[in-house]
């Protein structure tokens, strides 16, 4: 199933039941969704339990889509340790950040469904060694399109005998770095500004698109058949959806897609309703605001976020004028709260936790996907909005489970 058929998946589903697998019937569920019906929730969670064991089963049931994952982001809005359970078998779409390692973690076992990979390196250093690269193309036979999102590819060739369309970190081709060699006919593409990405890049038009498509059409089925093809730039609809549900706009209900508030914000569906904010009436004056990233091993990074003259406005302007659904907005509502009552009268030399680590992380992965998007919700002219969250993301290590942080302020530097 490199194609998306509904009719295709059907067929898949009968035979599936026939053998007595049990994904054969939650497919031909979520190809007919009714989720206002109990008796049809009910079955289905019963399904995924039969299938996956109850803790994956709640876990991740609502992730699953005609019995696959169709894009799995390895993300905190992901849970970690799928790609390793029985539903790695079953993705479609992986985007992945990290080392060679990162790619060993996929090529372990047979990823037959594969069809999409995004890699993004972790440093402009990162390489593959052949014999990673060898056992990732072995691993995914069916893989047809790769983004590789870092300065220079971490490969110098990719001989996979599928894959028909590759995206490097070059705007403009030929370029001098792009040392890629692909089998003839192989279309290889250049990504704008992919450097420090969290995906390809979007089109405004397609991000609208997509808004507008899961507005009218919550079936993911429907929604993938009638418009995946719209989609080139951001490589699927099912990677964008991803992206989407990351940023906040869109949650996924096993079959179904639905806006958040935050979407319905996003598509002039519903006013923004911004957090009432007390006036911070303090001299800031030069103080930094610095953060401890606790490590594994007992050492501590120091990450400085910023002048608190300049973090507390980027901060209000997020409230102000970002469609953040009300968790998010609550997470940075008490962080600016942190910020003031607890930091601003604290001795300088004292360093203080913020209470939700885990939420604040997710609060700012929310924000650096919006950004990626290039929504543009902050004023361009303002250069302080990505160096507020990239620093921010270092002290949490947003992008999996975090350290807790501790903040302190310093006067002058």
């Amino acid at each position: 199933m490199t194609s998306w058929r509904l009719e295709t998946l059907a067929v898949h589903a009968d035979l599936l039941q026939q053998r007595g697998d049990p994904r054969g019937e939650l497919m031909a569920l979520d190809l007919n969704p009714t989720p206002e019906d109990r008796g049809w929730r009910h079955r289905r969670q019963a399904l995924l339990a039969e299938w996956l064991g109850e803790p994956l089963a709640v876990r991740a049931g609502h992730l699953v889509q005609h019995g696959f994952i169709h894009a799995l982001r390895d993300d905190r809005f992901h849970p970690p340790g799928l790609l390793e359970s029985p539903l790695g078998t079953f993705v479609r779409r992986y985007t992945v950040r990290g080392d060679e390692q990162a790619l060993a973690r996929l090529a372990s076992r047979p990823r037959p469904w594969l069809v999409q990979l995004t890699f993004i390196p972790s440093g402009p250093g990162v390489q593959v060694s052949d014999t990673v690269r060898d056992a990732l193309i072995a691993a995914t036979p069916h893989l047809q399109e790769l983004h590789l999102l870092g300065a220079r590819p971490p490969f110098d060739a990719f001989p996979h005998p599928s894959v028909r369309h590759v995206s490097v970190g070059q705007e403009h081709l030929p370029a001098r770095r792009n040392t890629l060699a692909v089998p003839e006919g192989v279309e290889v593409r250049g990504c704008p500004h992919a450097e420090g990405r969290r995906g390809p890049w979007v089109e405004d038009a397609e991000v609208e698109l997509a808004l507008d498509a899961v507005h009218e059409q919550p079936d993911c089925g429907r929604l993938q058949e009638s418009y995946d093809g719209f989609f080139t730039e951001a490589g699927s609809l099912a990677a964008l959806l991803a992206r989407l549900r990351s940023a906040g706009l869109v949650t996924m209900d096993g079959p179904l897609v639905r806006l958040t508030t935050a979407g319905r914000v996003q598509r002039n569906l519903e006013p923004l309703r911004s957090p009432r904010l007390p006036a911070a009436q303090l001299d800031f004056g030069r103080w930094f605001l610095w953060a401890e990233a606790r490590r594994r091993t007992g050492e501590h990074d120091q990450v400085p976020i910023g002048s608190l003259r300049s973090h507390l406005p980027w901060l209000e302007q997020c409230l102000s004028r970002v469609p953040l659904d009300k968790r998010v907005q609550d997470t940075l509502v008490s962080y600016r709260r942190f910020l003031i009552d607890t930091l601003v009268p604290a001795d300088e030399h004292e360093v203080r936790a913020f209470d939700s680590p885990d939420a604040l992380a997710e609060a700012v992965e929310t924000l650096l996907e919006l950004e990626d998007l290039d929504l543009g919700f902050i004023h361009q002219e303002d250069p302080f909005a990505e160096e507020a969250l990239l620093p921010l993301e270092a002290a949490l290590d947003s992008t999996r489970a975090p350290r807790q942080a501790l903040f302190h302020l310093v006067w002058g530097s």
